[in-house]
């Protein structure tokens, strides 16, 4: 039996609109509202931070927000047996929550334009709500968050996707944070302040496969959407038609899964994190040893390698605080998330890897076929398996697109997300921790919690 899904056929009916009379253009709204307000983002000494101290880690006077401290690192897994490295400790989850509702009967989303000062592209699409706890509870002293009240308990009203997911597993340890959908009645009344608009799915898809418009954090509440599976009916309306990658897409999040489909891939997932150790230990920043420096500027790598912790002075008129200072983690520029698919008994399949990475709440997540950062590595002989495909030719390669990562947190994080479909007869040799699986698999496990990685996940929301 196939877990229930709400709202799978809205979802798919609103993937299916391209056009609404409520946001005509959605590359105008956005750039409307970036020019409405002004930004001023340059990078600072970690010294010069106000209410920021570095010493045996870099933390606020007041303890709140997160801190950098440092970690120490042995596993099984890879080429790399034991390092250090610093990482964000930010142990309170926050809420990552989009509005639905219903006009004309199709199913929209109420975006937020946000800027976020470690973006490239300052301005893009995020969840209706986007923040921590000490964000919501105003511990910054900062204005109210707008529509919080509609994921709270007791306010909230249908819930469509509703887990704690993790985030980004080399730079934060043990983050979580909590994914949500929620839709409101059709008759109910939704203010929509000015930098909101409501999107259909579909607006929204092509933001993402134009790259840099939808971020890293709705990106991760859109992969919990699922299409269900296929009843037989046409979904399509009448005269419409699919481009073939798409309509394979589909397909692929909607047929029916073989009886125990699932049951066979949680039991090989929990035979990976069985196989695989890891000993992650917290230390001071100080003891991370002689390949890092840590001083009055930055806390880097001597060899300019992996990432950096920086400091940045931030002015923005649209945000709930005009102007602040923080940390942010800037990794080495380079940075590819990929994916190999090959149709497969009539089903397009996605190969996706277990991966161990430090931070995660339990150690190892399903991650994509390629999960790149070259900044880890000292040269090709210690890549990751399958690099190779990153260099596909070009009539293999069905999404190339940049995407931000959480730019609240990591500054100039672009990462390109790559999807390359290899013929039927070309043979992927790969290592056992690797498997085939459906989009609609890939889902199914989404929904239950800790099992695919933020870099997976935010992949599955481009193939939607």
């Amino acid at each position: 039996m196939q877990p229930e899904v709400n709202g799978a056929d809205d979802f798919l009916a609103s993937a299916l609109v391209h056009k609404t009379a409520l946001t005509p253009d959605a590359d105008a709204f956005l750039k409307e509202r970036e020019q409405s307000a002004s930004y001023d983002v340059e990078r600072v000494p970690l010294a010069s931070l106000p209410n920021w101290h570095l010493g045996e880690r870099l933390a606020r006077a007041d303890g709140k927000f997160f801190t950098v401290e440092g970690l120490s690192l042995t596993t099984d897994f890879g080429p790399v047996p034991q390092w250090t490295q610093p990482i964000i400790v930010q142990s309170e989850i926050g809420i990552l929550g989009i509005l639905a509702k219903r006009f004309d009967g199709v199913l929209h989303f109420l975006m937020q334009a946000k800027m976020e000062p470690g973006n490239t592209t300052f301005v893009q699409y995020a969840a209706t709500v986007q923040a921590t706890q000490s964000n919501y509870k105003r511990v910054h002293g900062g204005r109210a968050t707008p529509y919080l009240e509609y994921f709270l308990e007791g306010t909230r009203a249908r819930i469509l996707f509703d887990q704690l997911l993790s985030e980004h597993g080399f730079w934060y340890l043990f983050k979580r944070n909590r994914n949500m959908i929620v839709e409101v009645p059709e008759d109910e009344d939704v203010p929509v302040h000015e930098d909101f608009t409501w999107l259909t799915l579909g607006q929204i898809r092509r933001q993402l496969t134009q790259g840099n418009g939808v971020n890293m954090n709705a990106r991760t509440v859109l992969s919990g959407i699922s299409y269900g599976t296929a009843t037989g009916e046409d979904p399509l309306p009448a005269g419409e038609a699919l481009d073939p990658f798409h309509a394979q897409l589909l397909a692929s999040h909607r047929t029916p899964r073989p009886a125990g489909e699932m049951n066979r891939a949680l039991t090989w997932l929990f035979d990976q994190k069985a196989t695989y150790t890891l000993d992650a230990k917290r230390t001071s920043l100080h003891a991370m040893g002689e390949q890092w420096i840590c001083d009055d500027d930055s806390i880097r790598h001597r060899d300019g390698r992996i990432f950096e912790i920086i400091g940045m002075s931030v002015q923005a008129t649209s945000r709930e605080v005009g102007t602040w200072f923080q940390p942010m983690l800037q990794p080495t520029p380079g940075n590819t998330v990929a994916l190999i698919c090959q149709r497969r008994d009539g089903i397009l399949k996605f190969l996706i890897q277990a991966q161990i990475q430090p931070g995660l709440t339990d150690r190892l997540e399903l991650a994509p076929t390629v999960q790149f950062s070259p900044g880890y590595h000292r040269g090709p002989n210690d890549f990751p398996p399958l690099t190779q495909y990153l260099d596909a030719p070009a009539e293999w390669v069905r999404l190339d697109a940049i995407q931000s990562e959480d730019g609240g947190r990591f500054a100039a994080a672009d990462t390109r997300h790559l999807v390359v479909e290899v013929p039927e007869d070309h043979q992927v040799e790969a290592p056992e921790n690797y498997r085939w699986m459906s989009l609609g698999l890939l889902g199914d496990l989404i929904h239950v919690g800790y099992h695919v990685n933020v870099e997976a996940r935010s992949l599955a929301a481009c193939l939607l």
